[in-house]
């Protein structure tokens, strides 16, 4: 599995926008997990790695994955 972490910044209130997005061996997505304030204990809480690469990605794109894959 492989990890990547998109962030999204902060909406006006100042709440973060990142999430999390799971990959399976092929490439394929299987999860996509809403960061909030827990950080890395987003993905530990489900069993999954928690080493990971940020990039930076558009509030519509973190809105799309969370809607399509999203916890």
């Amino acid at each position: 599995m492989i990890v990547i972490r998109l962030n999204a910044g902060n909406d006006r209130n100042g709440n973060p926008r990142r999430v999390f997005v799971v990959f399976d061996s092929d490439g394929d997505i299987v999860d996509a997990i809403d960061e909030g304030y827990e950080g890395d204990g987003a993905l530990r809480k489900l069993g999954y790695p928690t080493s990971y690469s940020t990039f930076k990605t558009t509030p519509a794109e973190y809105r799309d994955l969370l809607r399509i894959r999203g916890r």
